[in-house]
């Protein structure tokens, strides 16, 4: 018989054209299907029971039949094709440098322009000493995780490369944080044998290959800090000529010990970065004067390192160790402290 929709030739019992894909629903359906293909208005309960009523088929044509699964495969395929285009645009796009902020300039803080990489942002921070500024940071060294993730390489480099450096340890007692009772003057006579002014110290010049002089001293590394938990603040400063600064503020710590030489691993946060006292020689002065309870509280402990980012090459460390000492007498309880800072510089690289 012939399919009066699309007017092809189909097998007599057939229930579906080949061609077209009508469906006969009875006899009702073939007049129906003959009265679409003449163009002739006709509407038949028939559409309500399921009948396939296709608008968009010509007669004398040979349209192909609409196949639902086929249909599904060929979408299921195009979504795929999709997405497979998506990930190599994004994998391409993020290795290149151009999604996610990626692809923005790094200025420096007269914002002359550095290079590419993820951008700036302006933040507002707060050094130890109250000061509050406003500066440009880099968008990829923001957070606690990855600020200490940098410092750990540079510092790494730093006793990798082992330059020439100059540097020199001194110490201050400031006023306003003694509170000696008393016995005030015996305890500063005691403490004041372990404080040099930097006016009264000199600065000591080391050749190339004196790794073991740079913070961590006598440690293969020049941080051992992983747990960025442990850090109270920190901040990148992006300065001029592509150089960058990075500050870190440890959690305060109560009687740390001194790294053990040969080190690859602490628990401190103080040790991890910094070089602390070995206090056995200021409590056994401090016990003569039958003191009780001596604590040595580290507080607000700074490293600042200035760097090349590209060449990781370091300009400038500075250590920096608030030490309040506290102790009970007779009599009172005292407390004094010790500001230690530890400055490298003049880093000459081979």
């Amino acid at each position: 018989m012939r399919c009066p929709r699309c007017n092809n030739i189909i097998n007599d019992d057939s229930r579906f054209c080949s061609y077209c894909g009508a469906e006969f629903v009875g006899e009702e359906e073939v007049i129906r299907i003959e009265q679409e293909a003449s163009g002739d208005d006709y509407t038949s309960n028939s559409d309500l029971h399921g009948a396939v009523t296709e608008n968009n088929y010509q007669p004398g044509q040979n349209n192909p039949p609409k196949n639902k699964k086929a249909l599904a495969v060929q979408l299921i395929i195009t979504l795929c094709v999709l997405v497979l285009i998506c990930g190599i645009l994004l994998f391409v796009g993020i290795y290149t440098g151009r999604i996610g902020g990626t692809g923005e300039v790094v200025t420096d803080a007269a914002g002359e322009e550095i290079r590419e990489g993820r951008g700036t942002v302006t933040m507002t921070v707060k050094d130890t000493d109250g000061t509050v500024r406003t500066i440009e940071s880099d968008k990829s060294l923001v957070t606690p995780e990855a600020i200490l993730t940098e410092y750990t390489s540079v510092m790494n480099g730093l006793k990798s490369d082992a330059p020439a450096f100059t540097k020199v340890r001194y110490q201050n007692l400031p006023a306003e944080h003694q509170s000696l009772g008393s016995v005030g003057s015996l305890v500063l006579s005691i403490i004041e044998k372990h404080v040099t002014s930097k006016n009264a110290v000199p600065s000591t010049q080391y050749n190339a290959g004196n790794a073991d002089k740079l913070p961590l001293i006598d440690s293969l590394y020049g941080c051992l800090l992983t747990d960025s938990t442990k850090i109270k603040n920190a901040y990148t400063e992006i300065l001029g000529d592509g150089k960058y600064k990075i500050v870190i503020t440890v959690q305060d710590e109560v009687n740390p010990k001194a790294l053990t030489a040969g080190a690859t691993a602490t628990d401190s946060a103080v040790n991890g970065m910094f070089n602390p006292y070995e206090p056995g020689e200021i409590i056994s002065s401090i016990a003569e004067l039958a003191m009780s309870n001596i604590d040595f509280t580290y507080t607000d402990c700074t490293a600042t390192v200035v760097y090349d980012y590209d060449s990781k090459q370091v300009q400038s460390v500075n250590m920096t160790m608030n030490i309040d000492i506290t102790a009970d007498t007779v009599l009172s309880q005292i407390s004094a402290r010790i500001v230690d800072i530890t400055e490298y510089s003049n880093f000459i690289y081979m």
